[in-house]
């Protein structure tokens, strides 16, 4: 028999999963449109080097299809990928608050829902956030045929590349549909369960 207490918590964990479902799919479908806003913010000198390099890097983690979330496949996978740019995002607003603040407005869908976002993923996640993190400690150092994260942002023909590359990957490799994303992210729970066993 469950105490008050017990039912309460249970009722919390269902709602939390429930919103992390909702909040998630639809950050995986506004996918492709939000990796376009995520070029623009590389691209603007206002904010500030080291946050437009881990953005870069953001960038070439998903061109290269890194794996954020071990042992999730297809939509679950793309999940990891929003979570890693949304905190690389996190970071950059609290580096270049000025600048951030400017983007919301030529990308509200991207920016408005990030401390949501987040606030649900790290109660729904818990400490898995933190292999999530690791990744995006990472991205700095991330290269992709021959280019180098710094290199995206600090020269011309590297930031041209890039912008090249998530375009045709946008065209050929990024197709979300949307029957899949509501249909696959049911099993939502995947996720904290992978991520506290790499944990371990």
């Amino acid at each position: 028999m469950t105490t008050p207490r017990e039912r309460v918590e249970k009722t919390n964990r269902v709602m939390s999963r429930e919103r992390f479902q909702e909040l998630m799919g639809d950050a995986v479908i506004a996918l492709p449109q939000d990796l376009k806003s995520v070029l623009r913010i590389v691209d603007d000198p206002e904010v500030d080097d080291e946050s437009r390099v881990r953005l870069a890097g953001a960038l070439l983690h998903v061109i290269s299809e890194g794996t954020s979330i071990p042992g999730v496949r297809g939509v679950l996978q793309r999940v990891g990928t929003v979570l890693v740019i949304r905190l690389a995002l996190e970071e950059a607003r609290g580096r270049s608050p000025a600048a951030l603040a400017r983007h919301l407005d030529a990308a509200p869908e991207l920016l408005e829902p990030l401390d949501e976002q987040l606030e649900v993923a790290r109660a729904f996640i818990g400490d898995g956030m933190t292999v999530l993190a690791q990744v995006v400690e990472k991205l700095p150092s991330l290269s992709h045929q021959g280019h180098t994260a710094r290199e995206c942002v600090h020269d011309v023909e590297h930031s041209n590349w890039l912008y090249d590359t998530v375009h045709v990957a946008l065209v050929e490799s990024m197709e979300i549909d949307e029957d899949d994303v509501s249909r696959e992210i049911k099993g939502a729970q995947q996720i904290p369960r992978a991520l506290e066993a790499r944990l371990r």
